[in-house]
């Protein structure tokens, strides 16, 4: 999976499960967290997010990909701001830019250890197809497993009690 389907698969699903969560709230008893409205507004926020990234072509170049994500940010940066009188909508905004910031990192550190190496033809050796799949730093993981990492840090987006 590359950086940009990682993203748009994040975005789209924090998207839909505020939704619901609004869904459940206008039809179901209050529970604790964000109201109906602050909850639509966030999914909302994650969609501008979702559009966003879904702008950028996908590349074969990992760096150009990464290039393009990273140019995301001051973007983001700026919806935070302006989205200061809602603290969930800002940290919807205010989160995209470090989850970017994360998987830009991640992909330049696999670019770092993957390069591949000549062998005694001159040829390149093949180090592997995906930044996400890849050993990196000496700890095997996979994309499951850096989407657990990455999802830790942002886990006050959905959770109720963040912004009660």
């Amino acid at each position: 999976m590359s950086p940009r389907e990682y993203l748009i698969d994040r975005f789209r699903t924090d998207a839909v499960t505020l939704r619901q969560r609004a869904a459940q709230l206008r039809s179901g008893p209050p529970q604790p967290g964000p109201d109906a409205a602050t909850s639509q507004r966030m999914a909302e926020a994650c969609e501008d997010v979702l559009a966003m990234i879904e702008a950028i072509p996908e590349a074969d170049d990992a760096s150009a990909l990464v290039a393009a994500l990273t140019a995301l940010m001051p973007l983001l940066d700026r919806r935070a701001l302006a989205s200061s009188a809602s603290p969930p909508v800002r940290s919807v905004f205010a989160g995209a830019a470090t989850r970017i910031r994360e998987v830009a990192d991640a992909e330049r550190r696999h670019q770092s250890a993957a390069t591949p190496a000549m062998d005694d033809a001159g040829t390149d050796d093949e180090i592997g197809d995906d930044g996400l799949d890849e050993e990196i730093d000496g700890d095997e993981i996979d994309g499951d497993a850096i989407e657990e990492d990455l999802d830790a840090d942002d886990d006050d987006l959905l959770d109720p009690d963040a912004h009660a």
